[in-house]
């Protein structure tokens, strides 16, 4: 088996691991559980590996982190806009304070 195989099997299942959880996301709508910390991690990763891929001239690098930037780019993109929302919805049904008497 040549090397470059086991590079292509690995750079698949890294890439299209979150694939299952985007298209919950992508289907229900529900982020409440997701942390953006995490996602937005895992896309700075795949970010700073495409750059790399590109650098260095490896399509296998680029083509498994450019799909893989736009599934985690799409969670952290979908939990953020819901926590501003969310901050935003909360911010208009709080109650004004009273100033002590």
């Amino acid at each position: 088996m040549h090397i470059d195989v086991l590079g292509y099997i690995a750079a698949t299942i890294s890439t299209f691991a979150m694939l299952p959880q985007a298209l919950h996301v992508w289907r229900s709508g529900q982020v409440e559980q997701l942390s953006l910390r995490a996602f937005g991690m895992a896309s700075l990763g795949a970010m700073l590996w495409l750059i790399y891929g590109i650098a260095i001239g490896n399509r296998v690098i680029v083509a498994a982190n450019a799909v893989g930037l736009f599934i985690v780019g799409y969670i952290a993109f979908k939990k953020a806009v819901w926590l501003a929302r969310r901050r935003r919805e909360h911010a208009t049904t709080e109650p004004l304070s009273q100033p002590y008497a």
